[in-house]
């Protein structure tokens, strides 16, 4: 709930959201059950104020300038670096939908201007150990700037909603200047560094490129303070392009991903990256939940390559299908654990989303199967001996989403 209070040239709002899930079953496909225990959980998601500039700085646009505190859902470009500030699963339940992403103890400013657009922000992480029985995400707290070059798909949307950037270039500058040493010691005094593109940025030079989209991020991290030297990368490349001339106007996507992996665990430096604060992304399907089986139950995006080819069509305006193959590999092996094949995952994604002709009621459909490689299979043996493990997963998801 979201309430709005007019203060003539500006305007002050508020919000409040309460998150609640529960899951339940037998088992399910990860080492610790997600469904054990019955895990449920009620509580505070969002509890936010700000100040929004109306036209008192008509110049820069209106609401140009959007200063918000308080616990929030806050999200960098498609969700490469941040995008969830909650950890999902565990006691809190839900761990495939994800209904919680705030951050707490926020202060954000957004510079809501156009073609150039900035945020500053300062964020914290919502733990807690002793809730999570001590399987919550590390704790953290960070700040850090954000600058845009963009243009929107209709008027000036693009200001205020990623959705609504045609194309954009970006970057961005983190430090986590606190965090949990005994789980994540590399965060604390962490810099990170991105920059990005995204959308149909060519149709600037050819309006003929109007129909070829290039998504790319390459960032570092790096950490010199004794004792939790860090310096790792990653990047991704992904081309898209769209048949609109073609019935169903099909998309076909291609992403190569490379998240470094530390060969020497020895060493004083570490070199693996730190997926930090990501998740599912804007771009649905086929964003960083990178496959719906290896996401959810295998692995994150730390020392791992990944090949994945997307293909997406809509047969009508309420209907979106799509298949998205991944190929996993590992970065680094871990040769003194037994891995020494970096072949990790290979995984196939069916699904479907439709607007029903009922108002507010979306329903998706996911059809997964992920099979297992010899680095996969090495994996399991050194981990829990599970030298005949079943080396082939599936999955089935059937979601209903009401908006009122």
């Amino acid at each position: 709930m979201q309430l709005d209070y007019n203060l003539g040239d500006s305007s002050l709002y508020g919000g409040v959201k309460v998150t609640g899930a529960l899951t339940r079953g037998s088992g399910d496909a990860e080492l610790q059950s997600t469904t054990s225990n019955r895990p449920e959980a009620l509580g505070l998601e969002e509890l936010f104020i700000g100040w929004k500039s109306g036209i008192a700085f008509a110049a820069l646009g209106e609401d140009a300038i959007d200063l918000s505190l308080g616990r929030q859902a806050f999200s960098v470009g498609d969700g490469f670096l941040i995008l969830e500030g909650t950890g999902n699963g565990g006691r809190r339940a839900a761990k495939v939908l994800g209904p919680r992403e705030a951050f707490e103890r926020t202060a954000i400013l957004k510079l809501n201007t156009q073609p150039v657009r900035a945020d500053i922000f300062h964020l914290e992480s919502v733990t807690d150990q002793d809730f999570m029985r001590g399987e919550d995400a590390p704790a953290a707290k960070l700040y850090g700037a954000n600058i845009e070059w963009f243009g929107s798909n209709h008027e000036d949307h693009g200001r205020f909603e990623y959705e609504e950037r045609a194309w954009y270039v970006g970057a961005t500058v983190l430090r986590l200047y606190d965090s949990d040493r005994d789980l994540a010691p590399q965060r604390d005094g962490l810099n990170v560094y991105a920059i990005r593109t995204g959308g149909a940025i060519l149709s600037q030079v050819s309006d003929a490129l109007k129909d070829f989209a290039l998504y790319s991020e390459y960032g570092i991290q790096r950490n010199s303070d004794a004792g939790n030297k860090h310096r790792a990368h990653a990047w991704y490349i992904e081309p898209q392009y769209t048949f609109s001339g073609l019935p169903w106007q099909p998309m076909l996507a291609y992403r190569y991903a490379h998240f470094s992996g530390d060969a020497d665990a020895t060493d004083t430096t570490g070199k693996a990256w730190d997926p930090l604060f990501t998740g599912g992304g804007p771009r649905g399907f086929g964003s960083w939940d990178q496959g719906e089986i290896f996401a959810q139950y295998i692995g994150a995006n730390s020392n791992l390559n990944t090949h994945m080819v997307h293909l997406l069509a809509k047969p009508a305006d309420d209907l979106a299908i799509g298949v998205v193959y991944y190929r996993h590999r590992f970065d680094k092996s871990d040769i003194a654990s037994g891995i020494t094949s970096d072949k990790l995952t290979r995984e196939l994604n069916l699904y479907a989303e439709w607007e029903t002709p009922l108002p507010g009621l979306e329903l998706t459909f996911v059809l997964g199967a992920a099979k297992a490689d010899t680095g996969r299979k090495q994996q399991l043996a050194a981990e829990i001996g599970a030298s005949d493990a079943d080396d082939t997963m599936y999955l089935g998801a059937v979601t209903l989403n009401y908006t009122f």
